[in-house]
């Protein structure tokens, strides 16, 4: 598929579910995926290696709960791997001050080479684990707590709500996880989560993905602001 007629199917998506996406951001996501391909025979970044499939499951899977989250911000997008959805997120909200956290090297270097050829300001690739997180090294660009936390493509843990959003997230900011398709887990879980942190469990949203048949669900908690 050429470029011109990628970025036209992703416009059209995305203005049909109202996503403000420009044409020259939707040409800085096309970019994001010829890098990625060329990368993937070498570390395996993606199993999904025909466009279309690519269109829907990776950026408009990434770009469709935008208007659920915070648009400006520190934000860090945990276990990003090619970097979604953080990378479009960021494309699509400039306001926000992103973090990719990745804990696997080669992977890491493949970001880096990819925020250098997006040219986007105040995005930066993280080589760590989750776990290692803690306030030394939140927001490195700003010290302060994080407005957003995302999590795509990694399964949810009771920790990743008790320790990580809720030591990390600023009163009032949001955790969003992305199920994935196989995911088991229930708004009741979620709210058990929740009750064991300064958390508050908001809603579980769902939304369609062109070519697929399955809903996309994710899970949206705010830290309590005091």
């Amino acid at each position: 598929m050429e470029e011109k007629l990628f970025i036209e199917k992703l416009l059209s998506a995305t203005r049909e579910r109202e996503i403000p996406l420009s044409e020259n951001q939707a040409r800085l996501c096309f970019r994001h995926i010829q890098l990625m391909l060329q990368w993937n025979g070498q570390m395996n970044l993606t199993r999904i290696t025909d466009l279309d499939e690519i269109l829907s499951k990776h950026l408009l899977d990434s770009l469709l709960p935008s208007p659920w989250l915070p648009h400006a911000g520190p934000a860090l997008d945990v276990g990003t791997g090619a970097g979604f959805p953080g990378v479009p997120l960021k494309i699509l909200h400039p306001g926000l001050d992103m973090v990719l956290l990745e804990a696997h090297r080669k992977k890491v270097s493949f970001l880096k080479v990819l925020l250098a050829g997006l040219s986007l300001e105040n995005i930066q690739a993280l080589q760590k684990r989750w776990e290692e997180m803690d306030r030394t090294v939140v927001d490195p660009v700003g010290k302060r707590g994080y407005k957003l936390i995302t999590m795509r493509a990694v399964r949810l843990e009771e920790a990743h709500i008790t320790h990580l959003a809720a030591h990390l997230l600023e009163p009032g900011g949001v955790f969003a996880w992305w199920a994935g398709p196989g995911a088991s887990t229930t708004v009741d879980q979620a709210k058990r989560f929740a009750e064991k942190a300064e958390m508050t469990f908001e809603e579980e949203f769902s939304y369609p993905l062109p070519s697929t048949e399955h809903l996309r669900r994710i899970f949206i908690w705010r830290k309590t602001e005091r």
